[in-house]
């Protein structure tokens, strides 16, 4: 996480000091908390509906998501360079949902696959949002549905 003291978000938020340490013990942890609920209304949105894996509906919805909190979304992803939250979101939602199925299928091929397609769909994410470009989540849910069904 870049360096930012507590006196730069204190100033950015408009609050004083006793404020933020009355909620948090550190940037660290304010990030966490920030995460989190950026994480908790992704699982959230996907458990109304199918996987983001399955149908492109549940893509828009999680794009929607996205291209909303925009700001935290690149935050997380700049985080030493990973993407391991959305990584991690997706792969708990698809095992939640097709845990039987993926018995069924040879591993090494389900985790290839599976792998391929989810950093694939993050790095069409990221240039969409990096590029400002104005396409909807509905055209880039295509775009990535496309993608995943060559």
């Amino acid at each position: 996480m870049p360096q930012i003291t507590v006196t730069e978000i204190c100033k950015q938020a408009d609050i004083n000091r006793g404020t933020f340490y009355l909620h948090y013990k550190d940037p660290y942890e304010l990030f966490e908390v920030m995460q989190n609920g950026f994480n908790q209304e992704i699982m959230e949105t996907l458990q109304k509906g199918e996987s983001p894996c399955t149908t492109e509906e549940s893509l828009i919805n999680l794009l929607s998501i996205i291209q909303d909190k925009k700001t935290i979304y690149k935050i997380l992803i700049s985080e030493r360079g990973k993407n391991n939250f959305l990584s991690q979101v997706l792969l708990e939602d698809y095992l939640q949902r097709n845990g039987d199925k993926q018995n069924r299928k040879e591993p090494f091929s389900m985790d290839y696959s599976f792998t391929y397609m989810v950093h694939g769909s993050i790095g069409v994410i990221n240039q969409w949002l990096e590029s400002n470009s104005g396409e909807s989540p509905q055209t880039i849910a295509h775009i990535i549905s496309s993608l995943a069904h060559q």
